[in-house]
């Protein structure tokens, strides 16, 4: 009984952390769609559920996946490359697309051009809201696409792009707590960081 209180105790305070993310994104955070951006390395109770902040040089970032889940195999073609992290219930996920351009645009004008390829991938396409966001700076914006509903904080620096999402599958009930986790993951993600800032940031991963 001592080991399964200890177990209990441990899910009860986990779910505590999960609670107190969501009160502090707000309501958007429930409702799945817009969050405050955080661009700080976790602290607090995001730090407790998030993992230990990550290079990942296959898509310039650092990238913070909450604890427990699990990276896919890297997904790239020559103009991009996506990492995925899905949740224990698979029913979530936390990615970070990268991508080139030829030639420096804005994330108002990368957009359509997006949503013309997540059509291609996924079979449609739909835009369901986007918000210009100067703190990003870039556009969030949410989308369905296939069997997905990705909430998106689109991004470009130069000719590179990143689109970082929380996604969950569209025909299953929203896990909320994972959506939250998934959401706060992306508010902590950072992008485009010079050479002499990755070279701080351990550990290393490809």
């Amino acid at each position: 009984m001592g080991a399964l209180g200890s177990m209990k105790r441990g899910m009860m305070d986990r779910k505590c952390l999960i609670v107190m993310i969501l009160c502090a994104a707000g309501p958007t955070a429930c409702q799945g769609d817009w969050s405050a951006r955080a661009t700080a390395l976790p602290t607090g109770a995001a730090a407790q559920v998030l993992q230990s902040a990550q290079i990942v040089s296959s898509v310039n970032a650092v990238c913070v996946p909450p604890v427990g889940w699990k990276a896919e195999p890297l997904k790239k073609s020559d103009e991009h490359t996506h990492q995925i992290w899905l949740s224990p219930t698979g029913k979530t996920a936390y990615g970070v697309i990268h991508f080139t351009m030829p030639l420096p645009v804005s994330a108002g004008f990368v957009l359509p051009v997006y949503m013309k390829a997540m059509a291609k991938s996924e079979g449609e396409a739909t835009l369901i809201s986007k918000q210009a966001d100067p703190a990003l700076p870039g556009v969030r914006f949410v989308a369905e696409g296939g069997l997905y509903r990705t909430r998106t904080n689109l991004m470009v620096h130069g000719a590179e792009g990143w689109a970082v999402y929380a996604g969950t599958v569209r025909n299953q009930p929203i896990d909320d707590a994972e959506l939250a986790l998934a959401i706060e993951a992306r508010e902590h993600t950072r992008v485009g960081l010079d050479d002499a800032t990755l070279a701080t940031r351990q550990p290393l991963r490809k």
